[in-house]
């Protein structure tokens, strides 16, 4: 709830629309590591035919690389699938249109690049992209998965922003980052590349793209690409590593920012800004948003007083975004002026890594991290206070971060 009583919500949110969204329809792999080579024609198949007509095959239990053969042998290719042709001016519209990748293509694209690939399962794969409408069913990522274990919140924000929104995008982001919370944004111009910055010189950060990651979008922004992972962040994408960047790549990203999220603070907006998506996005995934105030007469402006008059909570620093989002007493979080418990984060993060979606017995986390008992069930009641974890008959099990 805001100050006023009042909570924005998807319906109210700028450029919300009454169609329903499709639920999460991940699918369920099985127990068993999948090999290689099913990975990858896995990855292949999404590219191929998209997430809404690879989820309920996958889900059936089909074997990918048969529905691939299959597929060439009919001579079928998605409309959609391998058009390279880039978003604001990030290739010539002469670029050639690219075939769905194969398999071995890429696996060979992802070990040239030093990309990893994360299914639902993987221990690299967020879980708290599992429960949102319209999951990812393959991420391409470069940098340390784990950094998502910790609270995220993303700060985004208009591309032509002004010189006062960059630097109260830079000041909430960078105490959020020193404070322990992960920064998610999505690399773009203005708002976005002041977050990240700031971040990952003072913690770590998380960078959805609209592009793959072996052609990031922009390329002005490849040094800060490769800060963030150097500073221990983590840089993500749905699209294949070759595939340019497209102008619907990005309302499909936005739907990643904020499912990545706790919360999302939107830092200068106009009135048909990408950032209004990602608020709208975040309500329908039950996260919370937060705006910061601008000038009356700053059009870049006008999409956050929008949202702040339906609900959105208003913030001008790291400690109001905190308040509002229910972390400022967050256990597992510095306090201001101070830095980080690297030991107590590593603990937690190893008694979390242990907790699934199922019941976890604290034997389980005892077994498994080599904790005594009393310690396990410490750290276990820190993470329930954080809002990580919730205790059921039996044990623990992991809560979604929202």
């Amino acid at each position: 709830m805001t100050e006023h009583g009042r909570r924005l919500t998807p319906a109210a949110a700028p450029g919300a629309d009454r169609r329903p969204r499709r639920r999460s329809t991940l699918p369920h792999f099985p127990g068993r590591p999948l090999n290689q080579t099913t990975r990858f024609a896995t990855a292949a198949l999404v590219s191929a035919v998209g997430r809404a007509a690879a989820a309920p095959l996958l889900a059936a239990g089909r074997d990918p690389a048969d529905i691939l053969s299959g597929l060439a042998s009919a001579g079928r290719r998605s409309p959609a699938a391998g058009a390279d042709t880039a978003a604001d001016g990030a290739a010539p519209a002469s670029a050639a249109r690219r075939p769905p990748p194969s398999p071995e293509s890429l696996a060979a694209d992802c070990r040239r690049f030093g990309i990893d690939l994360h299914l639902p399962g993987d221990d690299g794969f967020p879980a708290s992209l599992t429960g949102i409408p319209d999951p990812p069913l393959a991420l391409y990522a470069r940098g340390d998965p784990r950094c998502l274990l910790r609270p995220a919140i993303a700060v985004v924000g208009a591309r032509r922003c002004t010189a006062a929104g960059a630097e109260v995008a830079a000041a909430i982001a960078g105490e959020l980052a020193s404070r322990g919370v992960v920064v998610v944004s999505g690399l773009a111009r203005g708002i976005d590349t002041a977050a990240h910055r700031a971040a990952a010189a003072a913690g770590v950060t998380v960078a959805v793209v609209g592009s793959g990651l072996a052609r990031p979008y922009p390329a002005g922004n490849g040094r800060l690409l490769a800060r963030i992972i150097e500073s221990g962040g983590l840089v993500l994408s749905e699209y294949p590593p070759l595939t340019g960047a497209r102008k619907h790549h990005f309302p499909e990203r936005n739907r990643l920012i904020s499912g990545l999220s706790r919360g999302v603070v939107v830092v200068e907006a106009g009135e048909r800004s990408g950032s209004l998506i990602t608020a709208r996005l975040a309500l329908e995934q039950g996260r919370d948003v937060c705006a910061v105030p601008g000038s009356v007469v700053n059009p870049v402006s006008r999409g956050c007083h929008r949202l702040l008059r339906q609900g959105a909570a208003l913030v001008a620093s790291a400690d109001d975004v905190l308040e509002a989002l229910g972390l400022a007493d967050c256990p597992v979080l510095a306090s201001p002026g101070q830095g980080p418990a690297p030991e107590l984060q590593a603990g937690l993060a190893a008694v979390l890594a242990v907790v699934e979606d199922r019941v976890t017995t604290i034997d389980r986390v005892v077994d498994v991290t080599g904790l005594s008992a009393a310690a396990a069930g410490a750290a276990l009641v820190e993470l329930e206070l954080g809002g990580f974890v919730r205790q059921v008959a039996g044990g623990y099990i992991r809560r979604p971060l929202v």
